[in-house]
């Protein structure tokens, strides 16, 4: 892989990174705010995909000889802007179908067999959870 490509897919993994580590705080601190049942299991199921990609996305960066980022994404602080709870599941599932979006656009440029079948788990775990919350909310 040659310098340019491996630097583009590393900034790439590190948005990514960052916006599944929001995502999982989110889930888990949204998960605390609520004692509908419905919603916390919806939450649980997010924040375990989140972290899960968390780690599958850090894997690939060290992978190509980065150093995952530990910032938190925006998206964070957006998100827990949003006092309804309902309201702030879809702004989650819209984050939910951004990294669908992201992973389906850039999954065929990534080089690397190893990071893109890792991404491809990413983009799957995405998929479910927003089709989770697609068959309790619309």
């Amino acid at each position: 892989m040659n310098e340019s490509v491996k630097h583009n897919t590393i900034q790439l993994l590190q948005e990514l990174l960052e916006g599944e580590r929001a995502g999982a705080r989110l889930a888990l601190d949204t998960f605390k705010e609520t004692a509908d049942e419905d919603q916390q299991m919806l939450l649980n199921q997010i924040h375990i995909g989140e972290a899960e990609s968390c780690r599958r996305i850090r894997d690939c960066i060290k992978y190509l000889g980065g150093e995952p980022s530990l910032n938190i994404g925006e998206f964070y602080a957006k998100a827990m802007s949003i006092e309804d709870i309902v309201d702030r599941l879809y702004f989650i599932d819209r984050g939910q179908r951004w990294v669908i979006n992201k992973l389906k656009k850039n999954l065929e440029l990534i080089t690397s067999d190893f990071v893109r079948k890792e991404l491809g788990c990413v983009l799957q775990i995405h998929v479910l959870n927003s089709e989770a919350f697609n068959l309790k909310y619309t």
